[in-house]
Parts: structure tokens; C-alpha cells; sequence
């Protein structure tokens, strides 16, 4: 039988919203990690928390230990801090999962909020070159925006081709007239000098040949490292659609942000 209409609206009121949680949650952990850091730039705090020793970074990184075996092969039991604390990564996980939540980044790109495509590192700095069957590839800075050149090494003077791009862009790199030139394979090798500049690399956390992190009935593949910074940067990107007014309200919307609030207690928890 139906709620009658009085019923379901008391129990829609009823309904807790973890948004305004989260926010405060945050707004701490921001606080703490600017003091920690010595620095105002959230980027700098950030990749203080994932990569400096810092108290949340000792106190997470035991609680996303990889599956362990014993002697005979069985699985060896994490510790209750740590199911608990693995069941929020998973809870969390299957709402991005479940529903799209998108953040748009400086460039104006529109990126999905997600463990299976999370930026947990940046591309090799400019210029970057590779040599391979008498011809140099080289991605370099110059007018203002990125240039590939393809010439001989023999013959400097010989270009193949020159190809500018306002910045990483791989559709303009592969769309140029000059690069319909090449051969495959030159094709090829300068696709992959051009996308190992690339800023912002996307990391699959479920991607196979890492170690294995359970998390209940959900495996990442990757390493404790790159699930502690995939899971800072996961959070980030909530707090960004959110403050910058780009989350759609939506109850499904809504749910990620209550696995998100506890894991940002949890990362209070180690500074208190």
C-alpha cells in the first residue's frame, strides 16, 4: 500500500542531505592542508597531502593495504579500520558508477568524476624527443603553443613535418595535413612522444597488471599509492562541481556525496 500523501512527504523531509556535511568536512580539511603545506594554492596542498609525510597520508595509507596471502595461500583479513574504511571507497565508487557527475577544469574541459579515469600524475615536461629509424620526433614550446617536428638526424634540414598546436590537443595534432603525411608508423611514434607531454594523463584505478585492493565485492588494480591520490583527487572533484554550481540536484547526485563525507572524516580523524 501507497504512503499517504502526508506520510510521504514527512518522509522525504526525513531524508538526510550530506551536502551541507560535506561542505564543513572540507572546509576543515582544506584548512589543515593550507597550515600543513604553507600554501594558499589548493594544488599545492593537495600533492603535499599525496606525496609528503603528513599525518593523513600515515594514518589512510595502512587502511588501503593490497590483498595478502599467507603461506598456504589464503587471503589474509584486513583489520576492521580497514573494511570499514574500503566499504566508503566502494560505496562511493558505485554511485560514480552509477550516475554521471561532471566537473569542468580550467581548459573548459569537461571531465567525468570517476575512479576508472582519475588524474594521479602529470605528463614529462617539454621538449621531449624520440629517435627511431634515422628520423627525430621531437614536442617542444615554441609561439605560444606546442610544435612537433619530424626531420632526419642525419639531415636537421630535412623536415618531414611541422605541426603546430595551441597546446595538448591530440584531435588537432591528428587532423593536421602534415600528419596525414607520415607513414603509420611514423604516425604512430609521434602520437606516442605527443602523449607522453600530455598534463593531465588519465589513470584506469581497475585497470589489470596492478596489485589487487579489495574493497568488499569491488577490486581496483592498482597500487595503495595510486588509490590514496585517485581518492583525494575523486573528492576534489566533488567539492569542485559543487561549489562551482555545475552538480545537478538530483537524489542520485546526492548519494555520492554521503561516502564522501565520512571519508573526509576519516582523513580529519588522523589530524585530530
Amino acid at each position: 500500500m501507497a504512503l499517504p500523501p502526508h506520510a510521504a512527504d514527512w518522509m522525504n523531509r526525513a531524508e538526510i542531505d550530506y551536502i551541507g556535511p560535506f561542505v564543513k568536512a572540507w572546509a576543515a580539511f582544506n584548512a589543515w592542508y593550507r597550515h600543513a603545506s604553507g600554501s594558499r594554492k589548493d594544488r599545492d596542498g593537495l600533492r603535499f597531502v599525496k606525496t609528503q609525510p603528513n599525518q593523513v597520508r600515515s594514518g589512510i595509507m595502512p587502511l588501503l593495504r593490497p590483498l595478502q596471502r599467507d603461506g598456504h595461500g589464503n587471503i589474509a583479513p584486513d583489520g576492521e579500520p580497514a573494511q570499514k574504511f574500503k566499504l566508503l571507497i566502494r560505496d562511493l565508487h558505485v554511485c560514480l558508477d552509477g550516475f554521471h557527475i561532471e566537473v569542468t577544469r580550467e581548459e573548459d574541459v569537461v571531465e567525468r568524476i570517476s575512479f576508472r579515469s582519475v588524474c594521479i600524475g602529470q605528463g614529462a615536461p617539454l621538449p621531449q624527443s624520440s629517435d627511431s629509424y634515422g628520423l627525430r620526433y621531437l614536442v617542444e614550446r615554441a609561439n605560444g603553443g606546442w610544435q612537433c617536428t619530424v626531420k632526419s638526424i642525419a639531415n636537421p634540414a630535412n623536415v618531414r613535418a611541422t605541426i603546430q598546436t595551441a597546446g595538448f590537443d591530440v584531435d588537432a595534432l591528428q587532423g593536421h595535413a602534415q600528419f596525414a603525411w607520415l607513414s603509420a608508423a611514423q604516425r604512430a611514434t609521434l602520437l606516442g612522444v605527443f602523449n607522453r607531454c600530455n598534463p593531465r594523463p588519465l589513470t584506469d584505478l581497475f585497470a589489470e597488471g596492478g596489485a589487487e585492493i579489495v574493497a568488499s565485492d569491488v577490486t581496483f588494480q592498482c597500487s595503495d599509492q595510486q588509490l590514496f591520490e585517485g581518492l583525494i583527487e575523486v573528492i576534489y572533484g566533488l567539492r569542485n562541481t559543487l561549489l562551482h554550481g555545475e552538480l545537478q540536484p538530483s537524489p542520485q547526485a546526492f548519494a555520492a556525496y554521503e561516502p564522501a563525507y565520512r571519508i573526509l572524516l576519516t582523513f580529519l580523524s588522523c589530524v585530530r
